[in-house]
């Protein structure tokens, strides 16, 4: 499987739109995902409010899973985000997911607002996936994968000898 993590500074967030009418939205934090996409740009552009001489308000994160030997539903690849945002040290952060999952590939947008809910501020000199992003990718991808509930190929079958 080849991963690809691509990061990239957003002047608003109005991409949100885009990304609800082409991909499946798939999980927030500090958001109401059930509200309507204008919505959920104002409560994001609320808490940006905070800090008002920002020019860059998100971080786009597109993480790419390639040649994937299985097909993960939806719910292993929020595991796969879910420990991955836990493992950069971003879940503090308010974000929106979105997933495109297709055979043999998946596609993550994530939507960070750079601005904590404590006022704090994400730097954006830190973009750019480092090989400790990858790492953290790698093993949130093998905690799933490798596990023989999400993955067919994986699950023994045992004959009536062997018990």
């Amino acid at each position: 499987m080849k991963m690809t993590i691509e990061e990239l500074k957003i002047s608003n967030f109005e991409l949100i739109q885009t990304l609800s009418q082409e991909k499946m939205l798939a999980n927030g934090s500090l958001i109401d995902i059930s509200l309507p996409p204008q919505q959920i740009i104002q409560e994001f552009k609320t808490l940006s409010k905070t800090r008002r001489k920002l020019r860059n308000l998100g971080i786009y994160t597109i993480i790419s899973l390639k040649n994937t030997y299985i097909q993960l539903n939806q719910e292993s690849c929020l595991k796969i985000v879910n420990r991955y945002i836990h493992g950069i040290g971003w879940h503090d952060l308010q974000y929106i997911c979105f997933l495109d999952i297709q055979k043999g590939n998946i596609y993550i947008h994530i939507i960070f607002n750079r601005i904590t809910p404590q006022g704090k501020l994400i730097d954006i000199k830190c973009l750019g996936a480092n090989w400790q992003q990858y790492e953290v990718l790698r093993q949130s991808c093998s905690l799933i994968i490798d596990n023989p509930v999400h993955n067919k190929y994986l699950q023994r079958r045992f004959c009536n000898c062997c018990g």
